[in-house]
């Protein structure tokens, strides 16, 4: 037996908790004055290998204290086997729990009503149950990233499990159309326990349909990066070009962040697309690049690129990229590699990661081992040079914004550049494509028609030459 209070005759005092061996495994043993049910023995989790004494110890003196402060009792003068179960987490423990009677209880007796499962482990049994029906990034950012951490933000603000305050606090602090869907995959959960007679009631059913998309209030600074879309023509969500040009001034002490940045400024370009341009990507002969995959740097894997209007089925991006234009020559002043090197890296010539570059955007508050910095936007803003922090996802908001209203490019060319969705009908879709790839993002729109109507009267010269030099032909070949 592992206790600190030991009788001579080696069981534990009266009123005292025990951890020791019980019937080939390792038990936790409360004492009969706890609970009218009479002595309650409930698995551990420890194996009996070298050192279990210790771990045994351990949780012999946290049960004792819990026992002492009342906490193991579910106020109703039963046992908590829910608390019980938390105090074994903390440990690492885990044990199939099941109440071991002594013979003083008699047949009568019940056991202990079956606790609760928490809403995490609700949660992570229905992730589990969905994991084979995913795509590997799918899960990891969303389900096991963003998903989870919306939920577990609530449970830590509100200090409760109850799904009113949840979904409340959800909608007051998160984007509103990812708490839609965060609350009907934790409604699809509970129906997952409930069929498998885990869960008897959904406190969740019905709650995502209930909620109107009038827009979340309260949202914080990392909340921004999870904004979709929908809003990419939203001006108060962009930064002005001078603005931008401020922000690249600032990051011109740092050619990789610089080149990073202005990247995204030019194309419009999420930051896994960005961070998976290749070189085999950039064809100079058409003047253009191909925006063809994305890369997730949590899972550290290349996919190919999916776009939101998938159901036209463009699967690549064609961006325009000027002979001496802006884009053509920073990509000019970097190094070519082999075809399959990605072009934008980082400071150590390797692939960039995307926190790291969220840092130096953003700033950090530091850590044991290095150093808090401001970050790029927090600097502009005490200089002034900054009215409002945006997250770096809004360098697309800006690029798509300065194309539409300040050079007056229509938004369907801009939608073909940048893959989001808006309205155009499939049979113009082609037309819009070929028009976005002989349009200068860099320019007005009314030079780029400026442009185009000299193209073609140039063309129509060519064509008139070339006429008149057959004309010129057969006339000679008949005076022949």
């Amino acid at each position: 037996m592992v206790n600190s209070s030991k009788t001579p005759t080696g069981k534990a005092k009266k009123g005292q908790v025990a951890v020791r061996v019980d019937s080939g495994s390792v038990k936790a043993c409360f004492p009969r004055s706890y609970c009218n049910k009479g002595q309650i023995k409930l698995a551990t989790g420890i194996s009996l290998v070298d050192g279990w004494e210790s771990k045994a110890s351990q949780l012999q003196r946290r049960l004792q204290i819990e026992l002492e402060e009342g906490k193991l009792d579910d106020g109703e003068g039963n046992f908590d086997l829910g608390r019980y179960q938390e105090i074994l987490k903390e440990y690492g423990l885990q044990a199939r729990l099941r109440l071991v009677k002594s013979e003083s209880v008699t047949s009568d007796d019940q056991l202990p009503p079956k606790p609760e499962l928490s809403l995490m482990e609700i949660w992570d049994m229905y992730c589990e149950y969905r994991k084979q029906g995913l795509r590997e990034t799918t899960y990891e950012r969303k389900f096991q990233g963003q998903y989870k951490s919306f939920v577990t933000s609530a449970i830590e603000a509100t200090k409760s499990e109850d799904t009113a305050k949840i979904r409340n606090w959800l909608v007051e602090n998160r984007n509103l159309e990812t708490v839609k869907r965060v609350l009907a995959y934790l409604s699809k959960a509970y129906q997952l326990g409930m069929k498998n007679r885990l869960l008897t009631h959904n406190p969740f059913e019905g709650m995502a349909e209930e909620i109107v998309n009038r827009g979340a209030q309260g949202k914080t600074q990392d909340d921004v990066e999870i904004e979709t879309d929908n809003d990419v023509l939203d001006r108060t969500k962009a930064y002005t070009w001078d603005e931008v040009q401020a922000i690249l001034g600032l990051a011109d002490n740092k050619p990789h962040w610089f080149n990073f940045l202005k990247f995204k400024f030019l194309t419009g370009c999420r930051t896994g697309e960005a961070i998976a341009l290749m070189w085999c990507d950039v064809e100079w002969d058409k003047e253009r690049i191909m925006i063809r995959r994305t890369y997730d740097g949590r899972i550290k894997k290349f996919y190919p690129l999916k776009n939101d209007r998938t159901y036209k089925g463009e699967e690549t991006r064609r961006f325009p990229m000027p002979k001496d234009g802006e884009l053509w020559n920073l990509l000019k002043s970097i190094p070519q590699g082999a075809p399959s090197e990605v072009v934008l890296k980082s400071k150590g010539k390797k692939i960039i990661d995307d926190s790291v570059f969220y840092y130096f955007w953003k700033g950090s508050k530091g850590t044991i081992s290095k150093k808090a910095s401001k970050g790029i936007i927090s600097t502009l803003i005490e200089q002034g040079k900054l009215t409002k922090y945006l997250s770096p996802y809004n360098t697309r908001h800006t690029f798509i914004t300065h194309a539409v209203f300040d050079l007056g490019i229509d938004e369907k060319i801009v939608s073909v550049w940048c893959g989001h969705q808006i309205e155009v009908s499939n049979k113009h879709y082609q037309d819009v494509a070929i028009f976005a790839g002989k349009t200068n993002p860099e320019l007005p729109a009314t030079t780029n028609q400026q442009v185009q109507q000299q193209a073609e009267i140039n063309l129509l010269r060519e064509q008139m030459r070339q006429q008149q030099e057959l004309i010129d032909k057969l006339l000679q070949d008949r005076d022949k």
